[in-house]
């Protein structure tokens, strides 16, 4: 699991977040484009701190747990959501209505999968085995 806190998996994540969400709630760009932005701030935020750790691992390293736990946040935040109208059984619940349009159930597994991603990703970024990722020198 030592990969997920590498910087590339970081900024992939961070770059597909951001996909994901735009697609997943398109339908709402026209309507309410400020509800994305929690979303696309957290994309930014964790693709910007892959970025960073990349450059440098010992002073970039903190704004990657930063952008993971911010992921792991909003992520939480959407799966209780999304579980509390499963089991509810919300007449207005829908999971996904963008330009992928899915049920509640497939659209809550794929919360959680990506959810048990972010942990993983926060947890092995705050292990911080620097043994195992790559160093770079500045250039004099």
């Amino acid at each position: 699991m030592i990969g997920l806190a590498k910087p590339s998996v970081a900024l992939g994540f961070g770059a597909f977040f951001l996909c994901a969400a735009t697609c997943a709630h398109f339908d709402e760009l026209t309507v309410t484009p400020l509800s994305l932005g929690s979303d696309w701030i957290t994309g930014v935020v964790l693709t910007v701190g892959g970025v960073l750790s990349g450059r440098d691992w010992l002073r970039g390293r903190q704004y990657q747990v930063v952008g993971w736990a911010f992921m792991a946040s909003l992520l939480l935040h959407s799966f209780l959501g999304n579980l509390n109208d499963l089991i509810t059984h919300a007449p207005d619940a829908s999971g996904s209505s963008g330009l992928v349009a899915l049920s509640l159930r497939p659209y809550l597994v794929i919360v959680g999968v990506l959810l048990a991603v972010a942990v993983g990703g926060l947890l092995t970024t705050l292990e911080g085995r620097l043994a195992a990722l790559p160093l770079r020198r500045p250039v004099a």
